[in-house]
């Protein structure tokens, strides 16, 4: 059976942790030289912390990302303002005398950040050079239009500086990902060495057996009738690989979860001692000699 194919952090923090587990049990006795289990947890803790480290910057790039819309949301409120007050001296369509306020082409107020930013520069400006024209009690001064341009040029720039630190955050992490896969991989050749492909021991690293069977396919096309009040009759559709199958039952609001109930060699099972009016969840799996493959969908059978 091949190794699992790992693609996630999480498969493969979790796959680690089993191979920590292994080595604890075994590294002596089957004398591991090339990857110990100290090179292992080197590896693991490498990338946890710097999967932490990106999660972490992610979160401030979206905290800065969201200071941007805020900030960038102030500004397009001055420029509407501003517009509106403008308006009975400028005229109420566009012409070109709006562009010294920063419009081209049309009197809508932008809201993107890079499109709000030269117009409230083009407000402040035009306000410094006719402070006569300002609105204090609207906020359509210098001043003000100087305090937005600023905080939303601030937030822009630590935005930008964030996401270039989350950039190589990133690779850090993809780096230590790599280097924990190539350990996993160096260790699976090293016990290759030290372990026959029917060797029970691989599991005991989380790794399938080698020499063992390709677990079956799901079950599928699972059905459940009911013959007589405390009997149903099950059957489902042979999956590639399954030599028998596990019936596991789980009866609503008894039941914390499945119980084997039944391991039959063919595809079909007689479930009696039903309880009455019960809900009774059934799934089946199939089982070879490389391990048990995933369950069926459920079927649920209503006693009354």
């Amino acid at each position: 059976m091949k190794q699992k194919v790992v693609k996630s952090i999480g498969a493969l923090t979790n796959l680690s942790a089993d191979i920590i587990g292994g080595l604890n049990l075994l590294e002596t006795d089957l004398h591991i030289v090339h990857v110990p289990k100290l090179k292992v947890e080197a590896d693991l803790l490498a990338l946890l912390t710097s999967n932490d480290a990106y999660q972490s910057g992610r979160l401030l790039l979206s905290e800065r990302r969201e200071t941007v819309r805020t900030v960038a949301k102030q500004g397009r409120e001055l420029i509407m303002l501003t517009r509106d007050m403008f308006k009975p001296r400028f005229g109420a369509q566009f012409s070109s005398i709006w562009e010294i306020l920063g419009f081209t082409r049309s009197l809508e107020s932008p809201t993107l950040a890079e499109e709000v930013k030269p117009m409230v520069r083009a407000i402040q400006v035009y306000m410094a050079a006719n402070p006569t024209l300002e609105v204090p009690l609207l906020g359509i001064t210098a001043a003000n239009a100087e305090s937005v341009y600023n905080d939303l040029n601030a937030a822009m720039i630590a935005f930008n500086v964030q996401d270039s630190a989350l950039g190589m955050l990133r690779e850090t992490r993809d780096r230590a990902m790599a280097g924990l896969q190539a350990t996993v991989r160096a260790l699976v050749d090293e016990l290759g060495i030290k372990l026959g492909p029917l060797d029970p021991r691989w599991k005991a690293f989380g790794l399938n057996i080698p020499g063992a069977d390709e677990t079956p396919d799901a079950v599928e096309s699972v059905t459940a009738v009911l013959i007589n009040p405390t009997t149903a009759a099950l059957k489902w559709k042979q999956p590639a690989r399954g030599e028998f199958y596990h019936v596991w039952r789980r009866v609503q609001g008894v039941d914390v979860d499945f119980v084997l109930v039944g391991s039959p060699a063919d595809f079909d099972f007689m479930l009696d001692n039903l309880p009455a009016n019960a809900r009774t969840d059934i799934v089946i799996s199939a089982v070879n000699n490389g391990g048990e493959g995933a369950r069926s969908e459920m079927v649920t059978i209503v006693t009354h």
